[in-house]
């Protein structure tokens, strides 16, 4: 049967030898009040709950301890007794009393106290005197009996739901763990793929020569790495810039051809010195010169046409036509005056050093080669002044760095009497480079020139 713990209120079998919780002894230690029927233990001298006192408990356990002391004096026999729980209504009222009940098997004893001590001192009797006072409850106990098994049974049935709770944890911890692992390397995965597409995607956008394919890089990979993204950066901003130049280039080619003009044509020559155009573009340059010769038609002309196109397409032509124009004049000259070498060289260095001055901005040399005043490029009464001011104006424009100023072989040099102050006449074929910001570029010109007293007196190119 299940019971309540007198000590501590657990419930507890009967017949267990300790309470569990407490430590209490059970088996054999307990004993129903017959007024209130509280369970106490039987150390105690009366009911915790009314206080009523089990009157045949005392005198028996006294009986127990005088017949424990005789039996060891006189080392007598026992024989078995059995204790049972009676009803003594009829004499006491409501009270219960354990009454010892002989048996004897071959002798009877005519000491029925000293039986009765010696059933005391048995205490596997005493536990089924406990047991019987305890089965023989009234139907209040019954209840409460039952419902102790009832409690025992639910918890005896909550341990295996509490060991499935546990199972289902464990199961629930290591299906996360698993799952944990697997979502590690699933980015793990993940991450090489795309590592793996980004360097694929780099490669191509890096041998590719279009814009959008850099853009598109750009766009589909924000988490690349910094370097990889600086060197399309900086690839797509070479491209860029390339294409813009190409359009701008497209644009000043187009506008130098539809233009027909000389000086648009080589400006476009000196910005895009490597055009595949430029072939096209000297071509037309050396008709547009030709055309202004043959208009000309004279020697200076075609002088210049020979000076700027060593190698021209009418380079032929020019030659018959000087040949032409030349012959006459100089049988003529030849019947007038010779020019001596001391002559032609002193004209040639009044020419070198107007040259130079302007090339080095030096005020003395270009005084020292010209007269105070003198025709310069068509222009009467010129002076220094005027050189100068040309110099900035025409040569020396915002972009230019450098100019220089290369002669060559005089292509003529005459004078028309052998006086001593006689004017000398000179053409020489010269070229003008200039460095400008934007790149460099080369003219060439024939310089008509006089000279008087070693002196430039009139100069035209």
């Amino acid at each position: 049967m299940i019971i309540k713990c007198p000590e501590c209120g657990h419930q507890v079998s009967d017949k267990a030898p300790v309470c569990p919780s407490c430590g209490v002894e059970i088996a054999g230690h307990i004993i129903k009040c017959s007024h209130c029927g509280e369970l106490y233990l039987k150390e105690e001298s009366s009911c915790p709950n009314c206080h009523h006192t089990e009157h045949h408990v005392e005198s028996s356990v006294t009986a127990a301890e005088h017949h424990t002391s005789e039996a060891t004096n006189d080392s007598k026999v026992q024989e078995p007794v059995v204790l049972m729980s009676v009803d003594k209504g009829e004499a006491t009222g409501n009270d219960d009393a354990i009454i010892p009940v002989e048996e004897t098997e071959e002798h009877e004893t005519d000491n029925y106290d000293d039986k009765t001590q010696d059933t005391f001192n048995e205490p596997n009797m005493e536990e089924e005197a406990v047991d019987a006072d305890f089965i023989m409850d009234d139907n209040a106990d019954e209840e409460v009996i039952a419902n102790a098994e009832a409690i025992a049974e639910d918890e005896e049935e909550s341990t295996p739901d509490k060991n499935n709770h546990l199972s289902l944890a464990v199961s629930l911890l290591i299906a996360a763990i698993t799952a944990a692992v697997l979502l590690f390397l699933y980015n793990q995965g993940v991450g090489a793929s795309k590592a793996n597409n980004e360097q694929e995607a780099f490669a191509q956008a890096m041998s590719s020569s279009e814009p959008t394919v850099l853009k598109n890089y750009l766009k589909e990979n924000p988490s690349a790495s910094k370097t990889h993204r600086d060197s399309i950066s900086a690839r797509l901003k070479v491209l860029t810039t390339t294409t813009q130049n190409m359009q701008q280039s497209d644009n000043d080619l187009s506008v130098a051809l539809t233009s027909n003009s000389k000086e648009v044509l080589q400006q476009f020559i000196a910005k895009y010195p490597d055009s595949k155009h430029r072939g096209e573009l000297e071509a037309k340059i050396d008709e547009i010169d030709w055309a202004g010769a043959v208009a000309k038609n004279n020697e200076n002309a075609y002088l210049g046409y020979k000076a700027q196109h060593p190698n021209g397409i009418h380079s032929k032509e020019a030659d018959e036509k000087l040949k032409n124009i030349l012959t006459p004049e100089k049988a003529e000259e030849s019947a007038a005056a010779k020019v001596t070498d001391g002559e032609r060289a002193k004209a040639v260095a009044a020419v070198r050093q107007l040259l130079q001055g302007i090339n080095s901005k030096s005020t003395d040399k270009i005084s020292g080669a010209v007269a105070p005043s003198l025709n310069f490029l068509g222009s009467g009464g010129a002076t220094v002044k005027d050189i100068r001011r040309y110099m900035t104006d025409r040569l020396y424009q915002a972009d230019v760095k450098t100019i220089n100023w290369h002669l060559g072989s005089p292509a003529e040099v005459t004078k028309k009497s052998n006086e001593a102050d006689a004017d000398i006449r000179l053409k020489i074929p010269a070229t003008l480079d200039i460095d400008r910001k934007g790149g460099k570029s080369k003219r060439s010109y024939v310089i008509s020139a006089t000279i008087k007293n070693g002196r430039i007196t009139h100069i035209n190119w």
